[in-house]
């Protein structure tokens, strides 16, 4: 038996209020028998990976049992409390984060109410070694740790997210709604035009893709069309004006309300925040 004595390797963030995807601390924690985490109502998502141990995770009146392999997702506004084995004490990665990019990546991959994923694929360990890794790295700037802990975190929900889906057998009605909206991102659509393709009434669409995806088509829908708007602010010159056409848009002004809406800040702070982290490279 190992020696078991408290041991936690974290790195602080400064805090960028507003940013879309903002890490608060990360790092690795080789627990004992004292450790526990309490929260009342958590600001932030926790995502831990077990590589070895045992615990709990008490939250909204039910309780978890992490362990070896697997992977527990905590959100934000959640009363919570999680703690280690004394015998076989957890060691776990960790990141807290939050932001609109989180939200809305949670949202897409159906992992709303979602708390343990058990067993996860050896892919999405590799990218919290990743994530570690960085954080380690004192020579790396927060501003490119955070860009990059980005990618690594959405990689994971995606990988994720596929267990959910199979789990969850989405339905082909609401898959085939789901797709609609993804592909047409630039256009104007109504809840009568997606009843129609499926030949059900707008109140059965609503109640059925919320169950589903957790939020309603025009919820996702938006959240859609801002992340075409990000891509295209990150990676285009167009102007705002163009890039609100491009997802639907007429009015720039009424675009620039709703991206500040979605995201947290207007188009123009978004481009520049992400250039910003872009010459850190």
């Amino acid at each position: 038996m190992r020696n078991i004595i408290l041991k936690e390797d974290i790195r602080y963030f400064l805090q960028d209020e507003g940013a879309p995807f903002e890490i608060i601390i990360s790092g690795r924690s080789w627990c004992d028998g004292s450790y526990r985490i309490f929260r009342e109502h958590s600001e932030f998502w926790v995502i831990e990976y077990i590589s070895s141990g045992m615990g709990s995770i008490e939250m909204n009146g039910k309780v978890y049992y992490p362990q070896k392999g697997d992977v527990y997702l905590l959100p934000p506004g959640s009363r919570h409390c999680y703690y280690s084995d004394a015998k076989e004490p957890w060691i776990k990665t960790f990141v807290n984060f939050r932001g609109a990019v989180a939200d809305s990546l949670a949202s897409a991959y159906h992992m709303k109410g979602v708390v343990l994923f058990q067993d996860v694929d050896q892919e999405a360990a590799e990218r919290f070694f990743q994530i570690y890794a960085m954080m380690q790295d004192r020579n790396l700037e927060d501003a490119y740790v955070v860009f990059k802990t980005e990618i690594l975190i959405h990689e994971i929900f995606h990988i994720l997210g596929q267990e959910v889906k199979s789990t969850k057998g989405i339905s082909d009605e609401m898959e085939k709604i789901k797709d609609y909206l993804e592909t047409h991102v630039s256009a104007s659509v109504t809840i009568d035009e997606l009843s129609a393709l499926i030949y059900r009434s707008p109140d059965y669409l609503i109640r059925h893709f919320r169950e589903e995806f957790g939020m309603t088509p025009y919820k996702y829908f938006i959240e859609k069309k801002m992340e075409a708007a990000k891509t295209m602010l990150r990676d285009t010159t167009l102007s705002v004006k163009e890039i609100g056409e491009q997802v639907g848009y007429e009015d720039a002004h009424y675009f620039s309300n709703v991206f500040r809406k979605e995201s947290g800040m207007p188009p123009l702070r978004y481009r520049k925040h992400q250039r910003d982290i872009q010459a850190v490279k």
